[in-house]
């Protein structure tokens, strides 16, 4: 008998050690889970801003529409200006500037530009070159990812299909200007739904109660308060 409850305790502590391990061990695989979800959601977010200000620096807005957006990479062009050569401190002090420079370049004129000392001997070509290249914008913006897929902006990863939430807005600043916003952001829920949900639901809650009106989930941008683009993991 006592051989028997000897077994039994041995038994119910294997299985207590066992369970408490897996609870310890669980709390860490769903942290580990979690960590690389975010990264791969906070990288899709940090491409989706990447685009936008480029959107509005070409047309002067964003857009709320990801497929707009992905349209703008795929077929966008983005001017890069090409800048070669500097006027000398004696032409600069002599009252010549860049913008008057250019417009004698410009005008195409050789003799005129060799006489007002902007014409470049040695390279038998003016001085100066501004030139804009205009280049595909996802090599422009993406160009360390040669297999960057523009139709992926609009889609979370590990969201099985999901799409992030997307808004555009004008804003009131302080000193009394409109200045547009943009925010894109996805739920926590959405990414993290097939994890553990007790976990998930812990996680959330803990974003809740913190002061202030915090998001549950990653964003960036925001259609509250002019924050400079910024994510709320920065």
């Amino acid at each position: 008998m006592k051989v028997v409850i000897k077994v039994l305790l041995a038994v119910a502590i294997i299985i207590l050690a066992y369970v408490s391990w897996r609870s310890i061990q669980g709390r860490v695989d769903f942290d580990a889970e979690v960590t690389k979800r975010d990264r791969a959601v906070i990288q899709r977010l940090v491409d989706i801003r990447t685009a936008q200000i480029a959107l509005r620096a070409g047309t002067g807005s964003y857009t709320a529409s990801l497929d707009s957006l992905a349209l703008f990479v795929k077929r966008g062009k983005i001017a890069t200006v090409v800048k070669a050569g500097e006027l000398t401190e004696a032409q600069l002090e002599a009252g010549m500037t860049e913008a008057k420079a250019m417009q004698i370049i410009k005008a195409g004129n050789e003799k005129a530009i060799r006489e007002a000392g902007l014409w470049d001997d040695a390279k038998n070509a003016p001085l100066l070159v501004r030139d804009s290249i205009f280049s595909p914008a996802v090599e422009v913006l993406y160009p360390d990812r040669p297999n960057f897929s523009p139709d992926s902006l609009a889609f979370v990863p590990y969201g099985n299909g999901a799409t992030f939430e997307t808004g555009v807005d004008s804003l009131i600043t302080a000193s009394g200007y409109p200045i547009q916003v943009f925010e894109a952001k996805v739920h926590y829920s959405v990414y993290l739904s097939d994890l553990d949900k007790k976990l998930v639901d812990q996680k959330i809650q803990e974003v809740l109660d913190r002061p202030g009106k915090k998001y549950p989930g990653m964003q960036v941008g925001s259609l509250e308060v002019a924050n400079n683009n910024a994510g709320n993991w920065e």
